[in-house]
């Protein structure tokens, strides 16, 4: 027997399957029917496994999926909430603030940052940071790139001795601008100058150049000092340079102008502490009226290792900050040694009780020293600023708002 072909036709075109056309005709017939529905019916099959495979694709790589179609795990990171009122993270173009913790109302009231009133204001890397005293609240001023030099008049300058920035608190958000990189911008009292520029443009032991710059933006003249010359900022004063030899010069818009034939070390209103010496070579260290050049020579323990020594702006107090800190009254010659310190920039309030400074000999703190404690006080009171995530940068000014005892403490 002979396979039949797929078309149903006999290739040797003689026996077909009957003797005439008719029983021909009727064999291929039938063959044909029969062989269509049975293809017809393997191309079903083969379509309906086929959609079973993919609606168990759309349901098994999915399960359990109730977020929407078209979601990708790979993007579903884990959100992490806050729990305490450490600041969020935001765009540096933005104010950052440190919200405080919702609480039940049941609950107790959580303990005050400090026993200081007012705020903090200091310099952390690119921000100006606010730090609340009482509440520990934290808000951060983007320092920005370049500002209008027309309004420096207007803001109020910080300096880590690095950078000089102009700050605004009474803008709404609050603004700071990058006035100097690599220079200090120190307020005038001469008269055709409203700031002097100073920097050391070959590093900390080359020469200083002095610029006038008058507030319409223009940049006038230049001073120099000689190598190792250090420059000293009095409030009041301006900044006053005292050369490795000889005595003190203050800048002027004609040339330097003497101030001391001795080297100052710092001064407030009408007192000046200089270190004076001899003939022989002999130093000592002197509070001095400025007025009638009365000196007062200073105790050993005071002036031992001068660090950050500052005058109180009524004249009557001197303190050393070194670590520890001293503080000197004048008026009774009393000295006292405080138990903290750490070489910090010493501001004193304008009353002259009080007088404070960051130090970040060993951790980010703020110090405060009561001129005259009574006697159920110790005297100083440090706030530890580490943990805040905007630590001070070192050596950095600061402002204080307010008042930074407490007045129940006093």
């Amino acid at each position: 027997m002979h396979a039949a072909p797929l078309d149903g036709r006999d290739d040797t075109g003689g026996d077909g399957g009957g003797d005439g056309p008719d029983g021909h005709e009727d064999g291929g017939t039938s063959e044909h029917s029969r062989r269509l529905p049975a293809a017809a019916g393997l191309i079903g099959v083969l379509g309906a496994l086929i959609a079973g495979l993919w609606l168990l694709s759309l349901t098994g790589g999915g399960g359990g999926n109730t977020e929407g179609e078209g979601s990708d795990p790979l993007d579903e990171d884990p959100l992490a909430i806050p729990t305490t009122s450490s600041p969020l993270r935001e765009p540096e173009s933005m104010v950052e603030a440190a919200p405080e913790a919702e609480q039940p109302a049941s609950s107790t009231r959580a303990k005050p940052f400090s026993d200081l009133h007012g705020s903090l204001v200091y310099l952390s890397g690119s921000h100006v940071v606010r730090l609340d005293l009482g509440t520990g609240a934290v808000e951060r001023v983007p320092v920005e790139a370049n500002g209008s030099i027309l309004a420096l008049a207007d803001l109020t300058i910080l300096t880590d001795g690095k950078r000089t920035v102009g700050l605004s608190l009474a803008d709404d958000p609050p603004t700071a601008v990058l006035v100097a990189s690599d220079a200090l911008v120190v307020p005038s009292t001469e008269p055709l100058a409203d700031f002097w520029v100073i920097s050391r443009p070959h590093g900390p032991d080359g020469v200083i150049r002095l610029n006038a710059w008058q507030d319409y933006g223009v940049l006038t003249g230049e001073l120099r000092a000689p190598p190792g010359s250090e420059v000293l900022v009095i409030d009041g004063a301006g900044p006053i340079v005292n050369p490795p030899v000889g005595g003190t010069f203050r800048p002027t818009f004609a040339g330097f102008q003497a101030v001391s034939e001795h080297r100052l070390l710092a001064g407030s209103g009408g007192l000046r502490v200089e270190q004076r010496c001899d003939e022989r070579l002999a130093c000592a260290i002197v509070a001095a009226d400025a007025a009638t050049d009365q000196a007062t020579e200073l105790p050993q323990e005071l002036v031992a290792e001068v660090a950050g020594m500052a005058v109180s702006p009524d004249g009557r107090w001197l303190l050393n900050d070194t670590s520890p800190a001293w503080l000197f009254d004048l008026d009774t010659q009393e000295l006292r040694l405080l138990d903290v310190g750490g070489y910090g920039r010493p501001q004193w309030s304008e009353d002259s009780a009080s007088v404070a400074w960051l130090t970040t000999d060993r951790t980010p703190t703020l110090v405060v020293a009561l001129t005259e404690p009574s006697e159920q006080e110790k005297g100083w009171m440090v706030v530890e600023l580490a943990g805040l995530g905007a630590d001070p940068s070192p050596g950095t000014s600061f402002l204080l708002d307010s008042t930074l005892w407490s007045p129940t403490d006093r």
